[in-house]
């Protein structure tokens, strides 16, 4: 990994920047993804994830920002992978995929994508570990993290800023939301946060089928969706599913007819100006 360069914060000013709109769909595979009208999807910026940008490009629609998290996704369906990167603006995958990678396809990673780097790769763990969190979130103020005295028990966290790291917990869902958080967005609304079920994927997988752990993953991806809700004041999140496992105590519900009406940040103008003036190099090797 000596030669790999990371996100940085003039990284993330360049992507906002690259902005088209004041609001992000962030358009995952759950079934209700397809109920998401294709003009709204046309007007606003789009995150996508994994096999959902099949989707987006068959309608014309090229994602802002294509993230991909799982390594499996790369190993099975690399052209796939290829296809959706170069038919979005950005790609961003994490440290995963990219150590997954062959070196051709690492090279293709170190040129045309930005590498997000995690705070960790499991949520348990050992005391110098918990402490080493625990002194970067008091460092740090865009890292919020609940560390348990446990060693048994899961911590729980969320970035703010996505160039000092991300916060991961079992679902690419939740990386999508802290980079549209970390881009200033007025509005962030899922489409197809679903994981309900079988938690199956809105499109075909028959050829390279890859099965979702969601599921049994759900009593461990609830808590991160909570310590959100709980600690991020100023994120503003909705779901289009009406057929998900995420209560709407914790993100609300929201008909695609009522996300024109969703309004700006009070704040916009200062926190903009207070993200520039912390522009440094765009990219960092570690």
């Amino acid at each position: 990994m000596s030669n790999v360069k990371f996100l940085t914060r003039t990284g993330v000013q360049r992507l906002i920047a690259s902005r088209a709109s004041e609001n992000v769909i962030i358009f995952l595979s759950g079934p209700t993804s397809r109920k998401t009208p294709l003009s709204l999807l046309r007007n606003t910026d789009v995150i996508t994830v994994n096999g959902a940008a099949e989707y987006l490009l068959s309608n014309d629609i090229a994602p802002f920002i294509y993230v991909l998290t799982d390594a499996r996704f790369l190993l099975q369906r690399r052209q796939d992978f290829y296809k959706f990167s170069q038919g979005s603006q950005y790609t961003i995958v994490n440290t995963d995929v990219y150590d997954a990678a062959s070196e051709e396809d690492k090279q293709y990673m170190r040129t045309h994508c930005l590498i997000l780097k995690a705070f960790y790769k499991r949520e348990k763990g050992g005391l110098y570990k918990k402490l080493k969190l625990e002194l970067l979130s008091k460092w740090n103020k865009n890292l919020l993290i609940r560390v348990p005295v446990s060693k048994r028990k899961r911590l729980v966290g969320f970035s703010k800023d996505i160039s000092i790291g991300y916060c991961s917990c079992h679902t690419v869902a939740y990386t999508a939301m802290q980079i549209a958080y970390s881009l200033g967005y007025d509005n962030t609304i899922c489409s197809g946060l679903d994981i309900t079920g079988s938690c199956a994927r809105f499109y075909d997988e028959s050829n390279n089928p890859m099965p979702s752990e969601l599921s049994k993953d759900l009593i461990k991806i609830v808590p991160f969706f909570k310590f959100m809700r709980e600690n991020v004041d100023d994120f503003r999140i909705y779901n289009l599913s009406d057929d998900t496992a995420i209560s709407y105590d914790i993100i609300p519900h929201i008909l695609a007819k009522d996300v024109a009406m969703l309004s700006p940040k009070k704040n916009k103008m200062n926190s903009t100006s207070g993200l520039r003036e912390q522009a440094d190099s765009c990219v960092s090797e570690i």
